[in-house]
């Protein structure tokens, strides 16, 4: 008996001991997750649409939101003080600037977009200036009708990696009762984070952490390497390349059906970012899918060249294509996938599926025409208004010429480019499709 009631203690010990190690280690897992990820848009738009002036309860998808009380936000001693006086306020709480003082706040996050949610009201600053890496970005819009939880200030666009933002107050009003500013939230990248001051630890990170792709379709990953100056290579990998593959320039090419881990990692290092790759059927109707007929163009300055997108599925409702350019000062690209080169350098020509996230990128590089090599330009317009563009030496010049003059029908002249990642691309001209050209000679 008494054999069994010390068994009995022991068990009973044993699992008190075990509750408690799974409260602490839940505990524990509680107070990593620091922040909320949205998971809606902004009045259930499809697309991110909160502006400056918006009342944004939640963060939208994409972003991930960090309550005013943070560790690593940084205010200036004896100038703020936490205000829990309102319900409507993120978290129920704001850290709010004093009366009729200037004050100051900074802080420093890894990502490439901003937003800082205030509380607005008549009576608040209108002089609390904004700076990010020490460049003056504007003013907070904090100033204005009552509202909780407003985007008072919105930056994207930013290359991803660390960035200091500071906020200071220059000037406050003298028919201030309580508060000059009152900081609610920050929003950053999904990917991001807030960081310390000379946070230099080594990272790598992926510009998507999921991706889906329909059977035989191909989209490239971008992966960043922290710090910037860090200048090691990285290798990628695929957990099962029956599924879907990719090549060393984060390149995901979907093969069939299935999921699967793509991981880029730092080579000779741990360091390694993971993308979940879902593979689908071609012709799924759970999923919408855009593609470029070339996810790489090289063209001279001047010159010309079109992309064709394709929508899958096809039975899909027809949906426009919006095109851009990453740097229309080296290329453009009208809302037809005419791409025009205006000068050298690289630029990333989008086709985007309207009202969604769905994009198909193609890298364009633009050259200067190699002198050496060649000795004119010879510009080809065909008859559906598409102009090609050829650096050609005399020799290939003669020859066109030649064959232009004696051919007919559907007789092909061929051109050979180079085009990365291709070792050679060859066009073919067709006679009876060209509608007139001209000889640029240099």
């Amino acid at each position: 008996m008494i054999n069994l009631f010390k068994k009995g203690f022991i068990y009973l010990t044993l699992m008190v001991l075990a509750l408690v190690s799974i409260s602490v280690e839940s505990a524990l897992a509680a107070e990593v997750v620091d922040y909320e990820e949205g998971v809606t848009n902004l009045n259930n738009t499809p697309e991110n649409s909160a502006v400056v002036g918006n009342s944004l309860k939640k963060p939208e998808k994409g972003w991930k939101r960090y309550d005013d009380n943070h560790e690593k936000l940084i205010y200036e001693k004896d100038k703020w003080v936490s205000y829990t006086g309102n319900s409507a306020d993120y978290k129920k709480g704001s850290m709010g600037a004093k009366k009729k003082v200037t004050a100051k706040m900074e802080f420093w996050f890894l990502g490439s977009k901003i937003n800082i949610i205030t509380y607005r009201a008549p009576t608040y600053t209108q002089d609390a200036v904004v700076k990010i890496d020490g460049i003056d970005q504007g003013y907070l819009q904090s100033y204005g009708s009552t509202q909780s939880q407003t985007v008072a200030f919105k930056k994207e666009g930013l290359p991803f990696g660390i960035h200091k933002v500071e906020v200071a107050i220059t000037s406050t009003p003298s028919n201030v009762d309580t508060f000059t500013l009152r900081l609610d939230a920050i929003d950053i990248d999904i990917n991001g984070s807030l960081v310390d001051e000379g946070f230099v630890e080594e990272s790598i990170i992926l510009d998507r952490n999921t991706l889906e792709l329909v059977e035989g379709i191909q989209d490239k990953l971008i992966a960043t390497i922290l710090p910037e100056n860090a200048s090691k290579k990285i290798v990628w990998s695929s957990s099962d390349e029956n599924i879907a593959t990719v090549d060393q320039n984060g390149n995901v090419t979907a093969i069939k059906e299935g999921i699967v881990k793509v991981t880029a990692k730092v080579e000779n290092t741990n360091l390694s970012a993971d993308c979940l790759v879902t593979v689908k059927k071609q012709g799924s109707t759970e999923l919408e899918s855009i593609t470029l007929d070339k996810t790489s163009l090289e063209l001279l300055e001047g010159s010309q060249d079109k992309l064709t997108a394709t929508v899958l599925p096809e039975d899909a409702i027809i949906k426009n294509v919006v095109w851009s350019s990453s740097d229309e000062s080296i290329a453009t690209v009208d809302q037809h996938g005419n791409v025009t080169a205006i000068s050298e350098g690289t630029a990333i020509i989008t086709a985007k599926i309207e009202n969604t996230d769905i994009v198909a990128i193609c890298t364009v590089i633009v050259k200067k025409p190699n002198n050496e090599t060649s000795s004119a330009i010879l510009s080809i317009t065909l008859v559906n208004g598409i102009t090609k563009e050829y650096d050609v030496t005399n020799t290939v010049l003669n020859s066109y010429l030649n064959w232009f003059e004696s051919a007919q029908g559907t007789s092909t002249f061929k051109f050979t480019k180079t085009i990365s990642p291709y070792k050679k691309v060859t066009e073919y001209i067709v006679h009876d499709k060209i509608a007139s050209f001209e000889v640029r000679e240099y």
